[in-house]
């Protein structure tokens, strides 16, 4: 199993016990990137989940986990500083997303999974989320290491 399935595994474990889509995808691929701040993660995600506040009506709680992990990994605390890396990171998670579902909206994607059993398509979609940012942040630049340093992948 490559790294990225492995982090998307991670993510549907997660979903499956228990964490819902945007609590699984955001606590996988914080803890895999940047150890010593993921024990939270889940409660900045918790109101997330269910297309926000599980109405059904908005983003997609998987997709918005992936961007809660690129905030915290890459996001800012200081209003002067860069944001680049961290929007550009997001745009480039939502454009995948979109190309592969045509939609960011929860009740659509809702909609086209039919009936589901324990939802299984939205644990699997979690899987997906997290593989799909972990090779975006394998493929494009940042590479955490295990102090928390955010550096460019060395080209080449």
């Amino acid at each position: 199993m490559n790294f990225e399935k492995q982090v998307g595994k991670k993510a549907f474990d997660y979903h499956k016990a228990g964490f819902h889509c945007a609590e699984a995808v955001s606590k996988a691929v914080v803890e895999t990137y940047n150890q010593g701040i993921s024990q939270d993660i889940p409660k900045v995600a918790t109101a997330f989940g269910g297309g926000v506040g599980r109405t059904h009506q908005d983003i997609c709680g998987a997709l918005t986990g992936g961007v809660i992990a690129l905030g915290c990994l890459f996001g800012r605390s200081d209003p002067g500083a860069d944001w680049t890396d961290a929007y550009a990171l997001a745009a480039e998670l939502k454009r995948r997303f979109v190309l592969e579902h045509g939609t960011t909206n929860c009740g659509a994607l809702l909609a086209t999974f039919g009936p589901q059993e324990n939802m299984i398509r939205c644990k699997r979609l979690s899987g997906e989320v997290a593989s799909m940012l972990a090779e975006i942040l394998e493929e494009h630049c940042m590479v955490s290491d295990t102090t928390g340093r955010k550096t460019k992948k060395a080209d080449g």
